[in-house]
């Protein structure tokens, strides 16, 4: 729980907003007026809000079930017991309490705090993100609250399951006891309070970096309390499509097979911190969403016979780059390949029967082949074995055809969106939708954005500025491709270190136009891309074929 400020995780999106009013008083040495008995605690923090009592708790609540917001050496929190929740406390309505049959090291630590009533009780385990360095650590969470003619107070206290302070993980303060008070006054003119405390063992005495900790997580409170109270709303919202857990079991085991190696083995001139780490967050989710997808020989899904589930049908990785999602899902064992236009040096690291599935290889879609008097051996036609996963990972001039490809194919793909080209593989600015879709023609293309100074000329206007982002209306696009080719795109955020973590899943056509045989699927999509670029195919073809013979003269980047 000791906080950090680049936690990856969070720093999208996570219920806050910017505190320009933090003004926190030292308490060690003035003996402030707390609720908490001075013989158990002392009070390190204390800071004027504006939040009423029923803020604190929703953001202690949301602190509680989500502790990688104050910490990135955490991944999450495991609750298991909840005094208010019949999903984890079934018993609730009846006589009994499910916390009697929890294993002894998981029951909640009993406190009790002079004249406040306990209202809730939680059990949590907090996850750390690398279980080789830390280990889990359980602890109970208590919300007391006291109502009298002077006002309102809540303490929200944090009980770790250990009794010495070498068992006290590297996150989490070397403390016994962890309580944040929330004062509410009823006099008129009186400010409210927060206040953070601890419980210290004796053998451990307060020093920097407990103190540090304390602002730290005062500040948090105080930060996410004030966004509240202004309205501030959450805009990223992650694990959509794969609960959080299962990604993130998946995603440490992967790291800890593969982390190290990879990233000591680089040879590229990029950082192996963003780009090993990227893919195999990715490989993880792709692992889950397989899962959840299709049947494997030998797993426990197989056996649930409520859901009838097709076999894996391969993936193919168009745009596979430097080949490390391609060589973790090989090496995971799901069948595959994948090809890029140049080849990276990070594909001679690899075991020989991995490089046999990395290929260089330029994708001219089968209908500007067919358009084009040229013809290269080179040139794949983005035919796959039917039903083939199609992954698209920041494949660039690529992520337009995706779900165009997919329909061809008869496939499911994920599209991560990098950088904006159209379906001649131009850059641009990519509007919301797509002009096959009969939108409204008042939504046009947006203009190229410019750099520079917003001075004169380029100087935007405020409906400019209100404008979405090129990254955005990119996403949008490619959902609505899919639409236009009768998916029901999925679309997610996924936690991985890249600002371009957004995902489109294609694994749904409930209204998808007559499949056809490849005439027709061939003439829908030439119909699709002359309406969308408003010129023949033919001359899309010479243009495609002109980009795509430049780039694979490129020198090969780290990705």
């Amino acid at each position: 729980m000791a906080t950090d400020e680049d936690n990856a995780d969070t720093k999208a999106g996570d219920g806050s907003a910017p505190d320009s009013s933090f003004n926190p008083r030292n308490c060690v040495d003035s003996r402030p007026e707390s609720p908490l008995p001075d013989e158990l605690f002392m009070t390190i923090l204390e800071s004027t809000c504006t939040f009423p009592p029923d803020v604190f708790a929703t953001v202690m609540l949301n602190l509680i079930k989500n502790p990688n917001i104050t910490s990135s050496h955490l991944f999450r929190a495991d609750i298991f017991y909840d005094s208010e929740r019949n999903d984890l406390n079934p018993t609730s309505s009846h006589n009994g309490n499910l916390a009697e049959h929890l294993k002894p090291e998981y029951r909640p630590l009993p406190f009790e705090i002079p004249g406040f009533a306990c209202q809730r009780t939680i059990v949590r385990q907090l996850i750390p993100r690398n279980p080789q360095l830390d280990r889990p650590l359980v602890q109970t969470c208590h919300f007391y609250s006291s109502e009298s003619d002077q006002g309102e107070q809540n303490i929200v206290l944090y009980l770790p399951h250990v009794s010495e302070p070498s068992k006290i993980p590297f996150y989490h303060p070397c403390v016994q006891r962890l309580a944040f008070a929330h004062n509410w006054p009823a006099l008129p003119g009186s400010k409210a309070t927060i206040s953070v405390s601890y419980g210290l063992f004796p053998s451990t005495p307060l020093d920097t970096k407990l103190s540090r900790t304390a602002l730290r997580l005062l500040q948090t409170v105080h930060k996410h309390g004030q966004g509240q109270l202004t309205g501030y709303e959450k805009r990223v919202h992650l694990d959509q499509l794969i609960p959080q857990q299962r990604y993130q079991d998946t995603y440490a085991l992967l790291k800890a097979k593969y982390g190290r190696q990879l990233s000591e083995q680089w040879v590229e001139v990029t950082d192996p911190g963003k780009h090993v780490f990227e893919d195999i967050g990715i490989a993880a989710y792709l692992i889950e969403l397989w899962s959840d997808m299709y049947s494997f020989p030998g797993s426990e899904r197989e056996s649930d016979k409520t859901t009838k589930r097709p076999p894996f049908p391969g993936f193919v990785d168009i745009g596979c780059g430097n080949g490390i999602l391609t060589y973790i899902l090989l090496a995971e064992g799901y069948e595959g390949w994948g090809f890029d236009a140049r080849e990276r040096k990070t594909w001679q690291i690899f075991p020989e029967h991995i490089q046999q599935k990395l290929q260089s290889r330029l994708l001219v879609p089968a209908i500007l082949q067919m358009a084009s008097e040229e013809q290269d051996p080179i040139w794949h036609n983005g035919v796959f074995n039917p039903q083939t996963f199609i992954i698209s990972n920041h494949a660039d001039e690529l992520t337009a055809w995706t779900p165009l490809l997919s329909y061809m194919n008869d496939s499911a793909f994920i599209a991560i969106p990098c950088c904006s080209h159209d379906l001649a593989g131009s850059r641009f600015r990519a509007p919301p939708t797509t002009k096959a879709m009969k939108v409204d023609v008042n939504t046009a293309r947006l203009p190229q954005q410019t750099s520079g100074p917003e001075t004169g000329s380029l100087k935007r206007t405020e409906a400019q500025k209100k404008m979405p982002s090129a990254y955005s209306t990119l996403c949008s696009y490619v959902g609505s491709l899919a639409e236009a080719v009768g998916f029901a795109p999925e679309k997610d955020v996924l936690r991985i270190p890249s600002t371009r973590n957004q995902c489109i899943v294609g694994r749904h056509r409930p209204h998808a136009p007559s499949f056809g045989d490849k005439d027709e699927r061939n003439a829908r999509i030439v119909k699709l891309v002359e309406e969308e670029l408003g010129r023949s195919v033919g001359e899309v073809s010479k243009e495609w074929i002109e980009r795509a013979e430049k780039l694979a003269k490129k020198p090969g980047s780290g990705h």
